[in-house]
């Protein structure tokens, strides 16, 4: 009797249904204007993941900051103070991934920039600046209103010109991690069915996640530790009381110095980074299912 063919097994099925690239378009901006339009366009793109990674991280900062025991307050947090608290809600607002992992979300743009320094240093720069929209403006809008209780508001002011300078320098210098470990925005399931390979997928993600928690306020404290260091041995009474508005505002002027050249070296060494591992990144980003 004639054997009956039969179809060959069928070959386990990649889940690139769950791998959403979510780069509809990887044309390259001509100028910043255009950039900033391209990376608002991103963002602003459902699932929301910018904005809602800011919203949460604000929600919880300021949990923390008003319902934990004064002790563990101080603990947490190095700066107190109604005026503070908007500089310390900027520096935890913008700690988190969209700070960091800069590349991947934008992948295929990436790799079509990759070549021209000109267009790369464009986007980053637009990714922090879309970044900083979306944070500065709520934190600037606390500290004046803080500063308004204050009998002497030049500190909310001066408050206020670190809040919308110093994040600059910072995103600028925090973006390298992202540059020497991208990892894709995939979706949780996806790496749970992918688990198997859990020292990438697993281990090396939730690092990376964790990260910019430690780098972002790291890099915050770093550009002010001058200003803290020339407070702490010229003032008379230290750090323990109000410092002369003299004092405070040479402080954030020197931070926001730094701040500067900060944003100019960032991406200066960024650029040398992309350059260096051009073919690391191309193989990476150009395979959302490593994840």
């Amino acid at each position: 009797m004639a054997s009956t063919p039969t179809d060959p097994p069928a070959e386990p099925e990649t889940d690139t249904a769950t791998i959403d690239r979510r780069e509809f378009d990887a044309s390259l901006p001509t100028d910043f204007r255009q950039a900033l339009a391209a990376e608002w366009s991103r963002v602003l793109r459902p699932p929301f993941e910018t904005p809602l990674t800011v919203a949460v991280n604000a929600g919880l900062m300021s949990s923390l900051w008003f319902f934990l025991p004064p002790k563990f307050v101080d603990e947490v947090f190095t700066l107190h103070g109604s005026v503070a608290f908007a500089f310390v809600l900027s520096s935890w607002m913008y700690s988190d991934v969209p700070a960091t992992n800069v590349l991947a979300p934008d992948g295929l743009r990436v790799m079509a920039a990759i070549d021209q320094p000109a267009v790369l240093r464009r986007l980053l720069l637009a990714k922090s600046t879309v970044l900083w929209c979306i944070v500065a403006p709520i934190c600037l809008l606390i500290s004046f209103i803080a500063g308004a209780g204050q009998s002497d508001k030049i500190t909310a002011v001066y408050s206020a010109v670190a809040i919308g300078v110093v994040p600059f320098g910072v995103l600028a210098v925090s973006g390298w991690l992202g540059i020497l470990h991208p990892y894709h925005p995939v979706p949780i399931r996806y790496r749970w069915s992918q688990r198997r390979r859990w020292r990438h997928m697993i281990v090396r993600w939730g690092a990376l996640v964790l990260l910019p928690y430690a780098v972002v306020p790291g890099l915050t404290i770093a550009f002010l530790a001058p200003s803290l260091l020339i407070w702490g041995l010229t003032s008379t009474s230290g750090l323990t009381q109000k410092l002369p508005d003299n004092d405070f505002g040479l402080g954030i002027a020197l931070a926001c110095a730094i701040a500067v050249v900060a944003v100019w070296f960032g991406h200066r060494v960024a650029l040398r980074m992309i350059a260096r591992r051009r073919q690391f990144l191309l193989d990476y980003l150009s395979d959302p299912l490593r994840g």
